[in-house]
């Protein structure tokens, strides 16, 4: 009777010295997942096309308000003309007084217009530019960081390379949050930046006399929740993108749902003005509930605070029908159903 051969352990082969293994907790390779993503998003020329796009918007943005302050004082008449019954034109030259008020008037005139070219209504002005054009970026991005994997087919890969599933969805999240800070804060810097190199043509003065604790305080909150406003349109570009498995699900899904929240809440307004009544009452309510209108309310008041002081700020507030409170918690619900959505679709996922 022959015997069988004998079983060998088979040994894992040894590991080359040039590998370097981290800690395996998982926030640590939470972390190193969203360096990798990072990584993979830098070495992506749409990334830098997209920010690229963004900058010139916004200096388009300011060179029109810098235009406009040159038209406003382009022409100064010099003399006063009127026009007797038979339709001659009778001219005599302005007095020194004439002249001196015509010059206060274009001098209030100019600084009212060229005012977003300073602080603090750049900042103002950068926000809003970014609120338009920052939303359709992050959008695009986030479909294509989410979508694009399933897209070509590597998330198979990367669910067998370590991070669990939960902490390959975490890393999504985390490099969107980094994105969207770093692009809202370099370009509110290339907007304040450009604003003050083309107030130098308007040969008026930053008044810093607004710049106290306060202000910075609440203007700091005026950033976070630009930022909170586009991480949840990013955050419906990750759901529909992670439920659609495609990029294009995510990028046109959230896309529209931006736009019709602007025309559906204009329509609802509309109606609800002119049917008086319970009905009414409730059409016009409806958009309360929509994302862009507590995120303007939330800006809004942060905003009157910063241009107005806190007396008259407080005060204006009365006049907005969303409070903070509302705002937050309406946001706070949408985050967690599309968050909540996306990462069950993915725990879920066995086809990819």
């Amino acid at each position: 009777m022959s015997s069988l051969p004998q079983e060998h352990a088979i040994h894992a082969p040894k590991r080359s010295d040039s590998v370097v293994m981290g800690s395996q907790d998982f926030v640590s390779v939470l972390i190193r997942s969203i360096g990798g993503e990072l990584y993979k998003l830098r070495q992506r020329s749409m990334a830098k096309i997209l920010l690229l796009i963004a900058i010139a918007i916004m200096i388009i943005a300011f060179s029109f308000f810098a235009l406009g302050t040159l038209a406003t004082t382009s022409f100064l008449p010099d003399r006063s003309c009127t026009t007797d019954s038979n339709g001659q034109q009778h001219c005599k030259p302005l007095s020194q007084q004439d002249i001196a008020k015509q010059q206060a008037t274009a001098q209030r005139v100019k600084e009212n217009v060229s005012a977003p070219l300073r602080l603090p209504t750049s900042l103002w002005l950068s926000v809003s530019v970014i609120n338009t054009v920052g939303t359709i970026l992050v959008i695009i991005l986030t479909g294509s960081i989410v979508g694009g994997e399933y897209g070509i087919g590597t998330i198979r890969m990367m669910l067998t390379r370590g991070p669990t599933r939960t902490q390959f969805f975490l890393a999504k999240i985390g490099t969107i949050i980094i994105c969207i800070l770093i692009t809202l804060l370099l370009l509110i810097l290339v907007g304040i930046i450009v604003g003050a190199l083309f107030n130098l043509t308007t040969g008026i003065a930053v008044d810093f006399s607004f710049f106290t604790g306060g202000w910075l305080f609440h203007a700091i909150l005026y950033v976070l929740i630009a930022a909170l406003g586009l991480f949840v349109y990013a955050m419906i570009a990750l759901c529909l993108a992670t439920l659609g498995k495609t990029t294009a699900a995510g990028l046109a899904g959230a896309l529209i749902w931006w736009f019709l929240e602007g025309v559906l809440g204009a329509v609802l307004s509309t109606i609800g003005f002119f049917n008086k009544g319970p009905l009414g009452d409730f059409l016009q309510s409806i958009p309360d509930y929509f994302i862009g209108n507590n995120i303007a309310a939330l800006r809004d008041h942060q905003n009157l605070y910063m241009m107005n002081g806190g007396t008259q700020a407080t005060a204006t507030m009365n006049l907005h029908t969303i409070p903070d409170v509302h705002a937050m918690i309406v946001l706070v619900i949408y985050l967690v159903a599309f968050i909540g959505m996306a990462w069950w679709a993915q725990q879920r996922d066995v086809t990819n």
